[in-house]
């Protein structure tokens, strides 16, 4: 075989390599391309199939105490004022304790909003949480609970309503208050709304109470979604001094 002969054999061995590589690498490119295309879209249906909790209905008696505390509702809270967080105990047996006025958990106290919220989106709810954001000041208690778990020195920040809630469907959500401790949502919500689809995603809600007022929801992780769901005992909390 002349030189010249395995030149050319080489030459076109190489030639066929590279082309062979581009093409390659030009249909691994279009497959990222369409990849990335592809979560785009299902990003985007899912978004547009999210499930969103509206406002249908409201009563506001913030301004007229003992009304509508005793109403029957799917969701009835109490939002505690806490007065302060201490250590009792011996040293290597401390212990975390929430306080709370007495006054403020007396029911003839409370004044209450109530609102009626359908599942406006295009998605089941398969978990639905209403989550506390002030956590410096305030924790969430079940209304005919409260006492018990205010005696018991909790820090509690979420509230999980284990039913499902189909698309189309209403629940009652009771926000009781003492009279003279409502706690405002001025610049954010004190609220949100935390939901679990029937396809495992995860969406918070802003919600704006006791305001006749919510936001879209929106996207979250997984992570994000339980790490909003401290529903740490004081003991636990204390060791988070973010929070304080």
């Amino acid at each position: 075989m002349t030189p010249e002969i395995l030149i050319a054999i080489v030459s076109a061995f190489a030639g066929g390599f590279i082309t062979f590589l581009f093409r390659v690498l030009s249909d691994k490119r279009k497959e990222k391309r369409e990849d990335r295309l592809e979560a785009k879209k299902l990003q985007r249906d899912a978004f547009q199939n999210r499930p969103e909790m509206q406002i249908v209905n409201y009563k506001d008696y913030v301004c007229r105490p003992g009304y509508g505390i005793k109403q029957k509702c799917d969701i009835d809270l109490f939002v505690a004022r806490i007065s302060q967080v201490s250590l009792e105990g011996k040293r290597k047996d401390q212990i975390v304790r929430a306080h709370f006025c007495g006054d403020d958990l007396n029911p003839e106290n409370w004044c209450c909003v109530i609102y009626t919220l359908k599942n406006a989106g295009k998605t089941d709810i398969s978990r639905l949480d209403i989550i506390c954001h002030f956590q410096q000041t305030t924790c969430i208690f079940p209304s005919q609970e409260t006492k018990q778990w205010a005696d018991g020195g909790l820090l509690n920040y979420a509230h999980c309503y284990d039913r499902k809630v189909r698309v189309d469907e209403t629940i009652t959500l009771k926000l009781c208050y003492h009279k003279d401790h409502i706690v405002p949502s001025a610049f954010s919500a004190a609220i949100s709304i935390g939901m679990v689809d029937d396809n495992g995603r995860h969406w918070t809600q802003p919600l704006f109470a006791p305001q006749d007022k919510a936001y879209d929801s929106r996207p979250i992780s997984s992570k994000e979604y339980h790490d909003e769901l401290n529903t740490d005992t004081a003991e636990e909390c204390f060791k988070k001094p973010w929070l304080w």
